[in-house]
């Protein structure tokens, strides 16, 4: 690794710490997926749901207290804790918090999948510049001078493209499960507040009857 550094030239530097910082961005977000994926109780969800369905609000809050590490089960909680304030704005702020935790460094793989193959064209355009500088200062009668900045050039955009591409992966599997968990968490909140708005009207109802 170290002689490929040499070899690739200044741009090197900045493609190797790029790779590093990404590489312990990837294997964290690795680890929060796949505790989330332990942590998360779809049946104890269900549960609280049929709860709520059923009017039993200290069943379903004992539940989701019971499932805490569940992040569906953490957003229900909220919303059933403030139903009587603001079970809308209860429900949107925890979820909005939860989201934000499941995107955490998406914005870093993201630039990086555009900023490392720029950093490999540039370190491209570098090293042929100098094949040329070595080409015009000391004609064809030194071969070597002209192939290193071609080597530089060859070395940097490659390795620029095997960040991009090895970022890429891992992106879309985080995007896909951050897409996966949001339509799950959106849904059970959708379906709360459907049944709590069913279990006000049933009350107005029979008070006015």
């Amino acid at each position: 690794m170290w002689i490929i550094i040499q070899k690739g030239g200044p741009v090197m530097w900045p493609l190797f710490m790029l790779s590093f910082i990404v590489m312990m961005f990837i294997v964290e977000r690795f680890i929060f997926f796949l505790k989330e994926g332990r942590g998360h109780k779809p049946r104890e969800v269900q549960k609280i749901l049929s709860y709520v369905e059923k009017g039993k609000i200290e069943d379903a809050i004992n539940t989701a207290l019971r499932v805490k590490e569940d992040f569906v089960a953490r957003t229900l909680y909220q919303g059933l804790v403030h139903r009587h304030q603001a079970l809308s704005r209860a429900l949107e702020t925890q979820a909005y918090k939860e989201l934000r935790r499941m995107k955490k460094y998406m914005s870093v793989l993201d630039t990086t999948i555009t900023a490392a193959p720029l950093l490999g064209i540039l370190g491209t355009i570098l090293g042929i510049i100098g094949s040329f500088d070595a080409l015009g200062s000391q004609g064809i009668g030194d071969p070597l001078g002209v192939t290193k900045g071609i080597s530089e050039a060859l070395i940097t955009t490659a390795f620029g493209l095997i960040i991009a591409i090895g970022t890429l992966i891992p992106y879309n599997y985080f995007q896909s499960k951050f897409q996966r968990l949001t339509e799950e968490l959106e849904g059970a909140c959708s379906v709360l507040e459907f049944v709590m708005q069913k279990s006000s009207v049933a009350e107005v109802k029979g008070v006015t009857a």
